[in-house]
């Protein structure tokens, strides 16, 4: 028989107070109201099962009073959500994660000498979305129609995480904690963040998004480093109302990178003429290799449609992406290729320095396999299934 443990009366209300319990299974829910009460005492394996299924580091429940954690960042969330007021621990520990991962690369790259990024904090606020679009363009290498080489938005997104990343910004992915595909991402807790420093500025993508979700949300938070403030995006539906002046400002800038508005007045016009409103934006979608959310806040914002149909259109792909993704899980397909997803994850040139740094025996292959979410055996696999990892 196992001897009962006890915890601070302070740490167990911590824990009720940040687990998510709608989402906890009913022996988990169990276990924590028998502590409250009073009427039963945990056992050390019953703490662990508990620790496992909400997330909270088993360290914390021996404590004699809650932990300090830094959740400042919720400040910056896009739309004042009464939600992330109690960040899930999910969203926690992939900002822990991100913060280590930010961190090796902050205090690597000061070791070999190099410069800061330059464009950190360049714009402000009261920039014109038209400047401050053809500057990111210029910065990322793009012409004003680079769109045109891409034949998906797939294509749109990868030539843009590999512009960023080329110029120093972490772009790092994900749809779960670490490997555990038991703790997924919500997309309706945020789409992605990024994290300011002058070394290594950092840009999180939500991978549970849609690639249009993901590419939209890629260049809103480059917008975000170059005005050089944190980011929480959790704005699902796009809506562009009730959010900050920056918020918006960013919104337009990444609409612009991806639909010039000269482009876009002469292609609305030429699609109108054939088509209804609706399907004129979903033409535009295709042929601009975007979102139709996008498109539809492009037609709004130049008067072209009424914002009933603008928010019909973004909701209705929330619906739709939704529905694919049950379907998906329905029948039961994974996210493919081992290797490939969790190469996908990481910042390529990241992690050629860090695969670097290891050889030359700079960093420990503990801390390259905690850094990865790795070990041994996968992350040798990792470095051959990404070309050697130090092209």
């Amino acid at each position: 028989m196992q001897s009962s443990v006890n915890i601070s009366s302070e740490v167990l209300d911590w824990v009720i107070a940040h687990a998510q319990m709608n989402s906890l299974s009913p022996q988990i829910v169990g276990y924590l109201n028998l502590w409250v009460s009073g009427e039963k005492k945990p056992t050390f394996n019953q703490i662990e099962k508990v620790s496992k299924a909400t997330g909270i580091p088993l360290g914390y429940f021996f404590l004699e009073h809650p932990p300090k954690e830094d959740l400042s960042f919720v400040e910056y969330r896009t739309v004042d959500s009464t939600e992330l007021e109690n960040p899930s621990r999910n969203l926690i520990d992939v900002m822990h994660d991100m913060d280590q991962v930010q961190e090796w690369m902050h205090n690597h790259l000061i070791s070999e000498g190099v410069s800061p990024v330059n464009y950190v904090g360049i714009f402000k606020e009261e920039t014109s979305y038209k400047v401050f679009s053809q500057k990111i363009r210029d910065l990322l290498g793009l012409s004003v129609e680079w769109y045109a080489k891409s034949r998906t938005a797939e294509d749109s997104f990868n030539i843009i995480r590999a512009a960023i990343s080329n110029i120093g910004t972490l772009v790092m992915m994900s749809g779960i904690v670490g490997n555990n595909t038991h703790r997924p991402l919500s997309i309706d807790e945020f789409r992605a963040f990024s994290v300011i420093d002058e070394y290594a500025p950092l840009i999180f993508i939500n991978s549970n998004d849609s690639t249009n979700g993901k590419l939209f949300s890629l260049l809103h938070e480059f917008s975000h480093i170059c005005i050089g403030e944190n980011s929480l995006f959790n704005d699902r539906y796009s809506t562009g109302k009730k959010v900050r002046k920056v918020e918006t400002l960013c919104n337009a800038v990444a609409a612009e990178v991806l639909v010039p508005q000269k482009f876009f007045v002469r292609e609305w016009s030429a699609a109108i003429q054939e088509n209804e409103q609706e399907q004129a934006i979903h033409v535009l979608a295709h042929n601009f290799k975007c979102g139709a959310t996008v498109i539809a806040r492009k037609a709004y914002d130049n008067g072209f449609i009424e914002y009933d149909l603008y928010q019909k259109i973004a909701k209705l792909a929330v619906q739709l992406y939704n529905e694919k993704r049950r379907r998906l899980k329905e029948r039961g397909e994974s996210g493919g290729d081992y290797y490939r997803t969790v190469a996908s994850r990481i910042d390529r040139r990241f992690f050629r320095l860090l695969v670097g740094s290891v050889h030359e025996g700079k960093t420990l292959y503990s801390d390259a396999f905690r850094l990865t979410n790795t070990n041994r055996s996968t992350f040798a696999n990792l470095i051959e299934s990404v070309g050697g990892g130090v092209k």
